[in-house]
């Protein structure tokens, strides 16, 4: 079971959206929650080609970058512990220095699953699609991840969607997130893509099994289509209108091929609704 959540602090407005989740599924399964606030610092004071005479320049101002960047850490941490209050949440904060990433993956190993923004940049810069660091944490670290949108549509559905091709990481994300109990309450609604419609129902009826084994409810959801898989699921999530979105990310083998990066990041770019995914 879910014991602990940390939460990616940013100001991009898809982390708004990871904080105010991580809340939520703290007060609904009574964990401990952390926030954590990361200073690049390597990235402000990354060496750069200068005029000569020019260092001294560049330490002022790389100064002064610093600590302005430090005063935006602060506030966002701040801002993090007030809207726990507001919850009747407690919190801890995590004050981090250093390459975001790597910050974020080692202080992982005290939680249970991660939740961040798709557009978190950590710099402070104006968001775009789904950043560096995000697209790095999918593709290795130590635990689940929730990435959200600038918004939590549905948010109240008991419904959630599972997209399932057989693959190592389908089934990693699909069987951890049934150990966590955080899709317990939920109707899981398994879908495959395919052009085969046995193969798919093959593989909608597998994880249907399992998801029976632990007592949870499901609708298989064979979809036989030619077009991308991630058109397909886009089209199911629009009909559907869940929760939650349960895929694996960047895996491999499968016939399907749900997981490639382009699937991962067209599904990313397209809708709002949180995707849980384990690599």
């Amino acid at each position: 079971m879910i014991k602990s959540i940390l939460v990616a602090l940013d100001e991009s407005p898809s982390s708004d959206a990871a904080k105010k989740l991580g809340v939520h599924l703290a007060k609904t399964y009574k964990t401990a929650l952390s926030g954590i606030g990361i200073l690049d610092e390597p990235w402000i004071a990354a060496p750069e080609a200068i005029p000569l005479g020019g260092a001294a320049f560049k330490v002022e101002i790389d100064a002064q970058l610093l600590s302005t960047a430090k005063r935006h850490v602060a506030k966002l941490e701040k801002e993090f512990v007030d809207f726990c209050k507001t919850q009747d949440i407690s919190c801890s904060i995590i004050d981090a220095t250093g390459v975001p990433y790597y910050e974020i993956e080692h202080f992982l190993t005290e939680h249970d699953i991660l939740i961040v923004g798709k557009d978190a940049n950590f710099h402070f810069a104006p968001p775009s699609d789904t950043s560096v660091s995000v697209r790095q944490l999918l593709k290795d670290n130590p635990r689940p991840v929730i990435i959200t949108g600038p918004h939590l549509p549905y948010q109240d559905s008991p419904d959630v969607l599972v997209a399932f091709d057989g693959t190592l990481a389908s089934s990693r994300a699909l069987h951890m997130g049934i150990l966590m109990g955080i899709f317990h309450k939920k109707t899981l609604h398994i879908a495959s893509v395919s052009e085969d419609e046995e193969e798919g129902r093959d593989y909608v009826n597998i994880a249907a099994k399992l998801c029976h084994n632990h007592g949870i409810k499901t609708h298989v959801h064979p979809l036989v289509t030619s077009e991308k898989p991630a058109k397909a699921l886009l089209n199911l999530i629009d009909e559907l209108k869940p929760s939650s979105l349960i895929m694996g990310a960047y895996g491999r083998g499968g016939l399907s091929r749900f997981f490639r990066g382009s699937c991962v990041e067209e599904i990313l770019k397209s809708t709002d609704v949180p995707i849980f995914s384990f690599h």
